[in-house]
């Protein structure tokens, strides 16, 4: 592990490139990956100390590909980045993920130098609201049951971003059994939202996530 190097993992390239600069005082060695693929090549080459990555990396499942990453590569420390404030419950999700950081680019520039600074020197961050809300020890689990197979065929293709017709056309059924199906992996979950839902799926391998 180099600790010089830290990677970017981000689409908002006005904000990380401002994050890059600031980073920049300290490490020698900041780049940006763009995609998942992108981002799992550099980890394997350049070894970073540090990723931070968007609160919007991998869409609705960045806290789920956050506590893969986590798991398989324990001696980074990753920290999340938004470009706009999130509500605390949002943000505590990518600490549960198992990131160690968050904070907001819309904060001030002397809160991110400080944020910067501490996470660097190898000390947590979070803001106020968000620290509050963690210490509550909060947790939102999904209440899950098995799925069909039918209801699996649908989830995945909810993940890829199909809605009801498109999914109706790729498994050659009518659009009232999707819904029917999706009602059913509705309750299965406890009623949470579909957001929440995929997050289920995926930390459980139902929904691969690519890469890590």
């Amino acid at each position: 592990m180099r600790d010089n190097s830290v990677v970017i993992a981000t689409t908002a390239g006005l904000f990380a490139d401002i994050l890059g600069e600031k980073l920049r005082d300290a490490y020698f060695n900041v780049s940006i990956a763009a995609t998942a693929e992108d981002l799992a090549v550099r980890v394997r080459t350049a070894f970073p100390k540090f990723v931070f990555i968007e609160h919007c990396f991998y869409g609705i499942g960045t806290d789920a590909f956050i506590q893969r990453m986590a798991k398989r590569y324990r001696a980074i420390h990753i920290a999340v980045w938004a470009v706009s404030e999130l509500k605390p419950i949002a943000a505590a999700r990518f600490i549960h993920a198992g990131a160690e950081s968050f904070f907001s680019m819309r904060e001030t520039n002397s809160k991110i130098d400080n944020a910067l600074c501490l996470i660097t020197g190898g000390r947590r961050y979070c803001p106020a609201n968000v620290e509050a809300f963690i210490k509550n020890e909060r947790s939102y689990p999904v209440i899950g049951k098995e799925f069909t197979g039918r209801e699996i065929d649908i989830l995945k293709l909810l993940a890829d971003g199909y809605k009801n017709k498109d999914i109706a056309e790729a498994l050659s059924v009518s659009v009232h059994s999707v819904r029917f199906h999706r009602g059913n992996i509705n309750r299965k979950c406890g009623g949470n939202p579909a957001g929440e839902i995929l997050r289920y799926g995926m930390e459980r391998g139902i929904i691969p996530v690519e890469t890590f």
